[in-house]
């Protein structure tokens, strides 16, 4: 086991000890699994963590609906009354996942683990859930700053990966992944670059009027090695058809790169899922070994105790 594992599940040892000590009050238990585990919930937390889900849902249908024009006004301050309780909902659930911050992050101390879900990915989509549309309750706004806050509003739509294992899986096979897929990016990134040039270079004298600049180049580029191929950029020279062909038959191997990346990723991560459940249960069923043998051995003990005492009063 690598060290990495080991600290994984060191850290989930804390998790579950923090959890079931006593020193955690119920409350704080509760308002854990309403944010990370709404089904080992009772009713109560379950509803909150099943009424963000909805909410984070109905902000996604809200966020297309608010951007159609010619909305009456009623409807305008309906949705207007709808994101101003929708980002009180979300200002409480980011304390209140800093407050809990300790448990989900059981391998670290308390500041630690605040501080550590405060930076990270989720904590900063949580933060700007909200935190945009409050300044707007008072700073006067413009259209511009108006519709910027409109557009950070997509953010809370990301939210809903914690409640989907297939975007979880995603975020961990990136993370697992992340050096092979920046190489493979790496790769088309300089194939556009080469074959924008050389395609202006090409096409530039015959077409002055389509291929004005490099970035013409790079947009025929872009939609040549992506398969996109709009046709209102064709190469006409035979030197740029002949460029054009070999930049078409390069791009099929090299897009091809990321996604036999992503495949092995996929296959990797669920060979792992496995591997945690057989893991989970395997320690599931030595804790109820473990605590079977104590009760057996607290049952013995206690009918020794009375067997003893039974022969003190037979000898007495």
């Amino acid at each position: 086991m690598t060290n990495k594992k080991k600290k994984r599940s060191y850290g989930l040892r804390r998790i579950r000890h923090t959890i079931s000590s006593s020193h955690v009050s119920l409350s704080k238990r509760e308002a854990f699994y309403a944010l990370e585990n709404p089904h080992a919930a009772k009713p109560f937390p379950k509803f909150i963590g099943y009424f963000l889900f909805v909410l984070i849902l109905l902000n996604a249908i809200v966020v297309f609906l608010s951007a159609q024009p010619g909305l009456d006004p009623v409807t305008s301050y309906v949705i207007k009354i709808f994101f101003a309780f929708s980002a009180l909902c979300f200002a409480i659930e980011y304390f209140a996942r800093i407050w809990i911050a300790d448990l989900a992050y059981g391998n670290c101390t308390p500041f630690q683990a605040r501080i550590r879900y405060i930076i990270s990915p989720l904590g900063i989509v949580d933060l700007l859930a909200f935190l945009p549309s409050m300044i707007g309750w008072f700073v006067p706004m413009d259209e511009t700053l108006r519709t910027i806050i409109d557009l950070v509003r997509l953010v809370r739509v990301i939210k809903i990966s914690r409640y989907m294992r297939g975007l979880r899986t995603i975020g961990r096979v990136l993370v697992m992944r992340k050096h092979e897929i920046a190489a493979a990016f790496m790769v088309i990134f300089l194939l556009i670059l080469i074959s924008s040039v050389l395609m202006y270079q090409a096409e530039h004298y015959a077409q002055p009027d389509k291929f004005t600049n490099l970035l013409t180049g790079m947009y025929w580029a872009v939609t040549t090695i992506t398969g996109t191929g709009y046709g209102d950029l064709v190469p006409i020279t035979p030197i740029g058809r002949l460029i054009g062909s070999i930049i078409m038959l390069l791009s099929v191997a090299v897009v091809a790169i990321p996604g036999g990346i992503f495949s092995a990723g996929f296959v990797a991560e669920y060979q792992n899922a496995n591997v945690r459940k057989i893991t989970r249960s395997l320690d599931k069923r030595d804790n109820e070994l473990q605590e079977s043998a104590k009760n057996n051995l607290t049952d013995s003990n206690a009918a020794s105790e009375n067997d003893e005492k039974s022969d003190s009063k037979d000898q007495t």
